[in-house]
């Protein structure tokens, strides 16, 4: 009789999920032979993969690989026109590829060419005439050293959420898609209520327990509309990352309903505000949360991101535990605001400050029993 282990069952799932993940790994191929491009897509097909780019064309590898963005590049080195030092040479000093998993096939067993081959960035080898065992270990072993890169270079690893670098990339693609199809999208920042509160009396074990209930609380609410972090149907998906401390970043793709908005921002309000408890302690945590529109607010990134932080900051300021959208008004105060303080932080060296006493008289015998003093800034003349 088979025991079954409890403790097992999330490993499991975690290992379908990588699994599907890697079967669902586009996968683009360059070889100016279109017989091996069918031999590489049988063997893989018969492994469960099932997206490819194919390319025979070696002048056009670059530009279709900017285009469709694969996760692994198989690339032959012996090509007329454009051989592939010179696409490998290409991949490795664009920014947005230099880290693309590439395995050269060749059939030339020169230790040189591996040799220059390595030296320009390729991530493994593959001998032609292609063996579909080794085939499938090599790209088993590549998409999950890349997966795991990723997972370094894109997700907390406190919440298991994107972070803010993931983020702004997704955000930047749905900021484009938004102006090709002329369509709106919305940003949320969401930020712990006294959080610094909760590790200095509770200790930052705390503190990271009620970060990662708070990040499963968010992913359950934005869950309701569509499916977390995966593209849905060729559109662009909601994206919750945790940006850094105790605040959070919600993208929310052709969404700009005020109504609808509003509405998810009650659910998290109501979601947040359960009491959380910590080693016999019970806490109850209050959100609160800016927001902002595209393209109403602005059409850049960078904006849209700083100015749902200004109207997160105005939620804080009316009291905590709600939700402000975004409006220029915030923009002008907080620039005042910005330029007074500089004001006061340069106001002693430059002797700007000045100090006026007002006397305090007692009404009744007309005498003087005090004084205040009054600081006044007063900016001098260039």
């Amino acid at each position: 009789m088979m025991s079954s282990d409890p403790s097992q069952a999330p490993a499991d799932v975690e290992l379908k999920r990588q699994a599907r993940q890697r079967l669902d790994a586009t996968i683009m191929m360059v070889d100016d032979e279109p017989l091996m491009l069918d031999v590489l897509e049988l063997y893989l097909i018969e492994e469960g993969y099932r997206n490819f780019v194919a390319v025979d064309q070696s002048t056009q590898a670059i530009s279709i690989l900017q285009s469709e963005k694969p996760d692994v590049v198989f690339l032959d080195i012996n090509m007329p026109e454009v051989d592939g030092f010179e696409i490998l040479k290409a991949i490795r000093s664009d920014r947005n590829t230099q880290h693309l998993p590439v395995i050269v096939l060749t059939s030339d067993t020169d230790a040189a060419t591996k040799l220059k081959a390595l030296a320009l960035g390729a991530t493994d080898f593959l001998e032609k005439p292609i063996d579909s065992s080794e085939l499938a270990l090599r790209l088993i072993n590549t998409l999950t050293a890349k997966a795991y890169q990723d997972q370094l270079a894109y997700y907390d690893g406190l919440t298991g959420l994107p972070n803010r670098t993931l983020f702004i990339e997704r955000l930047n693609g749905a900021v484009a898609y938004a102006r090709r199809t002329q369509s709106g999208l919305s940003v949320m920042t969401v930020s712990m209520d006294r959080f610094q509160n909760v590790n200095d009396s509770l200790g930052p074990l705390a503190g990271d327990r009620m970060l990662r209930e708070a990040a499963a609380r968010l992913r359950k609410v934005i869950k309701r509309r569509a499916v977390y972090g995966q593209a849905d149907s060729g559109k662009l998906s909601k994206t919750l990352a945790r940006i850094g401390g105790d605040e959070f970043s919600i993208l929310l793709p052709d969404l700009v309903d005020d109504k609808e908005i509003a509405n998810i921002s009650r659910q998290i309000l109501d979601a947040m505000r359960k009491v959380f408890v910590f080693e016999g302690n019970e806490i109850f945590p209050t959100v609160s949360i800016g927001i902002t529109r595209f393209p109403e607010d602005s059409s850049e990134t960078e904006s849209l991101v700083k100015h749902a932080g200004a109207a997160n900051e105005l939620a804080k300021q009316k009291g905590r535990n709600n939700f402000q959208f975004y409006s220029a008004e915030m923009s002008t105060r907080a620039d005042e605001r910005r330029s007074l303080e500089a004001d006061l932080h340069h106001a002693l060296e430059r002797e700007e400050l000045r100090l006026y006493y007002q006397p305090q008289v007692d009404t009744q015998s007309g005498k003087v029993i005090g004084m205040e003093s009054l600081p006044v800034l007063t900016k001098t003349a260039n």
